[in-house]
């Protein structure tokens, strides 16, 4: 065997070596971490479903999970896609919070939209996932996005942004995030049509 020959043996059976040794370090920490990381997960939706619901989220991560615990009520339990929240009286819900999900310009965006049973009127939404782009779709998770679906009825259309109309209708599209803006929209009337479709 020449010395080219085993030098290229000697460099296959290095990076094989190392490459077994990157992924097995990988996979430990995944599997570390895998805790950590569903725990976050829901202390995140906690919080949202907390925000859109119109309570003050404290700094403590306990006192959300105790909060949640005695206030929320997950429906399905197993897999939720709904949270009924209550106040003081736990006979009516003064809160249902949605969890859905839309169709982005680059993959799924998953959002909590609050409803208020009572006034049939939508409360604020808070995005939790989306690979939307940085400065552009990814403005639905700016203050002012989210907050625009207080007090309003739907279904909606989008008006330009800066618009800040009061209609009950209508919310500002992000300028320059067509896809995105148009996505919320009909998540969002499609969850109204589900509603209108699921109380009596």
């Amino acid at each position: 065997m020449n010395a080219r020959v085993k030098d290229g043996a000697r460099a296959a059976g290095f990076m094989a070596a190392l490459s077994i040794t990157l992924i097995t370090c990988i996979a430990a920490l995944s599997l570390a971490t895998a805790g950590r990381v569903k725990r976050n997960a829901a202390l995140f939706l906690q919080k949202a479903v907390m925000e859109v619901a119109g309570e003050t989220v404290p700094d403590n991560p306990d006192a959300v999970a105790e909060w949640f615990s005695a206030s929320v009520k997950p429906d399905p339990p197993e897999s939720p896609n709904m949270y009924r929240v209550y106040g003081d009286d736990k006979s009516i819900p003064r809160a249902l919070v949605y969890k859905r999900d839309a169709q982005g310009l680059w993959g799924s965006i998953t959002a909590v939209v609050g409803f208020d049973p009572m006034r049939q009127t939508f409360l604020e939404t808070r995005f939790i996932e989306h690979n939307e782009t940085p400065g552009l779709g990814a403005r639905i998770s700016e203050e002012w996005f989210t907050r625009q679906t207080a007090g309003k009825t739907g279904p909606f259309k989008l008006v330009p942004e800066g618009t800040g109309s009061p209609a009950p209708t209508e919310i500002d599209a992000v300028t320059g995030a067509t896809v995105t803006s148009s996505a919320v929209r009909d998540m969002l009337n499609k969850l109204l049509q589900e509603i209108k479709e699921t109380q009596p």
